[in-house]
């Protein structure tokens, strides 16, 4: 395999900027984008014995949560007259076959779909759509908020993301929602929004809901694209390592991440210090897993399962954090142009401002 050699140098994801004059665009009258009016307190619920759901859900405190039990149903309802065209959930867990039915005002169905196991569901609406179905299996769901905008740009947390087409360009695997960002933000703005390359963000071990809109926001902060990826293991600090021990095998993150691979078929993969940067046991696991990943997730061998239903993968490239050997070196300082001027700056530690990533050999 053709060896690189190239030193990473990462940044906090701060993105400052950068007087710089061959950025500088001319004066030239442009249309404001139309910003999607919030039309969320004319939602009508009907439901049976959820009798606080309008104070849970329809605020922006995502620590409210309201579950239903499985095989449940729940509608909204609005009127015509509001004109709405985005419907925003935030899940409080990954929902599981939730089926989301669009209706007219004479229940006609126009409209049906099963929710994609990721935390956000954007829904753009049919027209003629004045009620809502929510229906659950046997997981059944639960909801941190529900949003309803006119037609427009849509505010934060709320983005428009792309849908990765056969392969991920590349994929950060990061412990934490932040640890991504510590050790590894150069890279999205540099290589996914300046360079153009397609990749997005794998969390294995996310505490909260609020943790997860953390996350989503500094991706897309970052300049992602992508929707983040979260695997939902439980994040768990160095005391509590030998308490938990169990809740974070090895064995276990391994196959979760070989299946990951193999779904997502990512090219180059990014993930952390086998040190654990600064002794998390947690990335420890997640560094050594990542490893021995990239050459799992080609051996059919391994979890056939995952490799009847993705395929196995072959991963080209794989960069751990301050890796000794075959160091990198990615340059922060250069003004990004589709940053509008803006530069990746590293702020991890002023003394040392180089964070080194190498090649593992496959």
């Amino acid at each position: 395999m053709k060896k690189s050699k190239i030193r990473f140098t990462m940044l906090l994801a701060l993105l400052l900027l950068i007087p710089n004059l061959a950025f500088a665009q001319e004066d030239v009258d442009t249309v404001p984008e139309q910003q999607a009016q919030d039309v969320t307190g004319s939602i009508k619920y009907e439901t049976k014995g959820h009798f606080n759901l309008r104070q849970h859900i329809i605020g922006k405190n995502v620590s409210k949560v309201e579950d239903w039990s499985p095989y449940e149903a729940f509608y909204i309802s609005f009127d015509p007259e509001i004109n709405a065209h985005w419907l925003c959930i935030q899940w409080n867990t990954v929902p599981e076959n939730v089926e989301i039915w669009q209706m007219d005002g004479n229940d006609t169905v126009l409209a049906q779909m099963i929710v994609q196991e990721e935390y956000d569901t954007i829904l753009e609406l049919e027209k003629d759509t004045v009620r809502i179905g929510f229906f659950t299996d046997r997981h059944g769901m639960s909801i941190s908020r529900l949003a309803l905008y006119t037609e427009g740009v849509l505010p934060e947390p709320f983005y428009h993301w792309q849908r990765a087409e056969g392969h991920l360009d590349y994929l950060i695997i990061s412990t934490h929602p932040d640890d991504d960002v510590l050790f590894m933000g150069g890279i999205i703005p540099i290589y996914g929004r300046e360079r153009g390359y397609v990749g997005t963000v794998a969390y294995v071990a996310t505490p909260s809901r609020l943790r997860v809109n953390e996350a989503v926001q500094c991706v897309h902060a970052m300049g992602g694209d992508v929707y983040p990826l979260f695997l939902d293991f439980m994040d768990l600090n160095n005391k509590n390592a030998n308490l938990f021990t169990y809740r974070f095998l090895p064995n276990v993150v391994t196959r979760a991440l070989v299946r990951l691979l193999r779904q997502q078929r990512p090219l180059v993969v990014f993930s952390q210090d086998v040190n654990g940067e600064y002794g998390h046991w947690q990335h420890i696991i997640v560094s050594a897993a990542v490893a021995e990943d990239c050459r799992l997730a080609a051996d059919d061998a391994y979890d056939p399962a995952s490799a009847v239903e993705y395929g196995t993968w072959e991963v080209k490239k794989c960069y751990l954090h301050l890796y000794p050997n075959n160091a990198l070196v990615m340059d922060v300082n250069t003004p990004l142009a589709s940053m509008g001027g803006k530069t990746a700056v590293v702020i991890l530690n002023f003394d040392r401002a180089e964070n080194l990533f190498a090649e593992v050999k496959l």
